[in-house]
């Protein structure tokens, strides 16, 4: 008799234990579902709560923890929603829609260099995806790595014609490199194809690189009448005046670019040039701070910077920046006026007199090597 009763307290026991987690299972099951429900129907928070709920039960769950990442994101939680990506990669190391949403975030917090490390990891596996594709080659424009998007670009140019969107980035890029000739192919293959803002775009960027301003000016204001939110067109706008001579004009559609994409490095970097040349040092100083945040080992944006703070008296910061700048670009004559400058104000003659000599060398030879930043 006792020995029945033990094994019926064991069934039992089991039985309830199986009910439990059934219902459990059933909980959880419920709860993504309301969870799913909310985010679809724009309650984001309601949905990142229940996943949160779901999670400290089930942690190691990988879709959920996505999908908390996902919501997290919608909202602008961007550095939240890498914890929990990264959280999900550490059980599923190869998940290509983690890996993108990780690459995703650090491009939304505009650090492409993160960004690009994790495509070019991601794209190591799944080469075939056009997402990584395109946002890889944005970066790298971003970075002014043009000759990666060149090496990224130039196989699917060849094997898909007709897709705009690598057209645009590789003739930019080709154009920018100074391969001029090969950018106008790109550019010939874009017009035959129906002459779109794209197209007239990238005619309007050669015209600029060629020096033709005026043109490129007028080119680029008919895309934008065409199409006023096409991406980067305002900031070429904006140099092609700059170099024209129009500044009210450039002042103007620079800031429309910024207002377009906070992160446009060429635009927050002629816009402050632009008003640290007009004197407005502290209205210039967020926007040369954040060219040089973009990218980091820009000469142009760290050469700004340092005559940023020469002009308001941080001479131990504008000597240590300048002087990095001469080291990359020791012919860049501009870098050498300024530390000229910051010499002699550093009752530092002697250094002040041989940067002086630096500068009448450069300006007798007609022949500077490599292009010059923007001033």
């Amino acid at each position: 008799m006792v020995k029945t009763e033990y094994i019926l307290i064991v069934m039992l026991t089991l039985a309830l234990h199986t009910m439990a987690q059934d219902r459990s299972s059933e909980t959880l099951e419920t709860l993504h579902n309301r969870a799913e429900k909310a985010y679809g129907r724009g309650d984001v928070q309601k949905a990142i709560t229940l996943y949160q709920e779901i999670l400290k039960q089930q942690p190691d769950s990988v879709p959920v923890r996505t999908d908390l990442g996902v919501a997290l994101a919608r909202q602008g939680h961007y550095r939240e929603a890498l914890v929990e990506y990264q959280r999900a990669l550490r059980h599923d190391p190869r998940n290509s829609i983690v890996q993108l949403n990780v690459a995703i975030a650090w491009y939304k917090l505009a650090d492409f260099e993160k960004a690009a490390a994790e495509l070019e990891n991601l794209r190591k596996h799944h080469a075939d995806n056009s997402q990584s594709l395109y946002l890889l080659a944005d970066c790298y424009l971003r970075l002014g790595r043009n000759s990666d998007v060149i090496a990224l670009l130039d196989p699917v140019y060849t094997a898909r014609p007709g897709d705009l969107a690598v057209d645009y980035a590789l003739g930019t890029a080709l154009i920018r490199d100074g391969q001029t000739q090969r950018g106008a192919e790109v550019i010939d293959h874009v017009l035959r194809n129906g002459g779109s803002p794209i197209a007239n775009l990238l005619l309007g960027q050669s015209q600029l690189v060629a020096g033709d301003f005026k043109t490129a000016a007028s080119t680029i204001h008919k895309v934008l009448d065409a199409d006023p939110t096409l991406p980067g067109a305002w900031v070429l706008y904006g140099r092609a005046l700059l170099e024209s001579g129009d500044l009210p004009g450039a002042n103007a559609a620079l800031l429309r670019a910024i207002q377009a994409d906070p992160n446009d490095f060429d635009a927050n970097l002629h816009f402050g040039a632009m008003l640290r040349h007009e004197g407005k040092n502290a209205e210039a100083s967020p926007y040369l701070k954040r060219a040089l945040q973009l990218r980091p080992f820009s000469p142009e944006a760290l050469f700004q910077v340092g005559a940023l703070d020469l002009a308001m008296g941080r001479l131990d910061n504008a000597r240590g920046t300048l002087e990095r700048v001469e080291k990359q670009w020791p012919d860049f004559q501009e870098v050498h006026v300024q530390l000229a400058v910051l010499y002699a104000r550093m009752n530092r003659q002697e250094d002040s007199e041989r940067e002086r000599k630096i500068v009448l060398k450069l300006d007798q030879n007609a022949r500077q090597k490599g292009p010059q930043p923007e001033q």
